[in-house]
């Protein structure tokens, strides 16, 4: 069963993880409005660092966050800037796919690159667009969107030139109302990982003597002898295997009788 964000009934909540695990008892947490917006915020940072983690380790899985009503994609109609904006709304992290088109229906993959280490391009030069391929077009990151090479022309935009993208994003925040309901994005085996970390900042200012085992816990350690990976590395792991390959899988077992 999937963990919910919070849950005072049933008790299968990240809140209730938390008030388990750092001994507050049942509602310790969300009896008090200080102590449920700060475990709100603790756990709104774990949640953001643990996507964080699951999408550098991107192997063909597509994280996401399923509290949102929308997928994480869309279409700029084309114009004749090179700079391309994103709404914040989109809380994008990190680029999957641009796909561009200069007519509106042939669309052609864009590679990614940075124009500051292209020493032999002038940025501004007028004429820049003719050092690029439309059939393998380029586009620069920036801080809040993203720039192609080359750019349209107006005849293009008459034409219906288009910038499709899919993106990583961010998950959306808890909150002390209204998101009781709310799972994580993450698989079944990690949805607990926002109420480790949560536990893990509470601790640092209020239970010191639950730090060791909660540090182990999200980073792993030396434990008894034995190598623990911690829920990060775990984290990682699975999902740099989760999508399946080209091999053939060979079976554990085989009755051939």
């Amino acid at each position: 069963m999937a963990l919910v964000f919070n849950d005072t009934t049933a008790r299968n909540g990240l809140i209730q993880w938390c008030e388990d695990t750092c001994g507050l008892g049942a509602t310790g947490i969300t009896s008090s409005t200080a102590t449920f917006q700060q475990f709100v915020r603790w756990m709104n940072q774990w949640n953001k660092i643990g996507f964080a983690y699951a999408i550098m380790s991107f192997k063909g899985h597509d994280v996401d966050d399923p509290n949102y009503s929308t997928a994480p994609s869309g279409t700029f109609t084309g114009t004749t800037n090179r700079d391309y904006n994103l709404d914040t709304s989109y809380a994008m992290l990190r680029f999957k796919n641009v796909n561009i088109s200069y007519d509106g229906t042939n669309y052609y993959p864009a590679s990614p690159f940075d124009d500051n280490d292209r020493r032999d391009l002038a940025v501004n030069d007028p004429n820049i667009d003719t050092r690029f391929d439309r059939s393998a077009p380029k586009y620069d990151l920036i801080s809040n969107g993203f720039k192609i090479f080359p750019k349209f022309t107006q005849a293009q935009v008459d034409a219906g030139a288009k910038v499709y993208i899919e993106f990583f994003r961010a998950p959306r925040d808890f909150a002390t109302s209204g998101t009781d309901s709310y799972t994580t994005g993450f698989d079944l085996p990690f949805q607990h990982l926002p109420a480790i970390g949560a536990s893990y900042e509470y601790a640092k200012l209020y239970k010191p003597d639950l730090l060791p085992e909660l540090r182990m816990d999200i980073y792993g350690g030396r434990r008894d002898g034995v190598l623990k990976k911690g829920i990060l590395k775990e984290m990682q792991e699975w999902y740099s295997a989760k999508q399946p390959s080209n091999g053939r899988m060979i079976p554990m077992y085989q009755n051939n009788k």
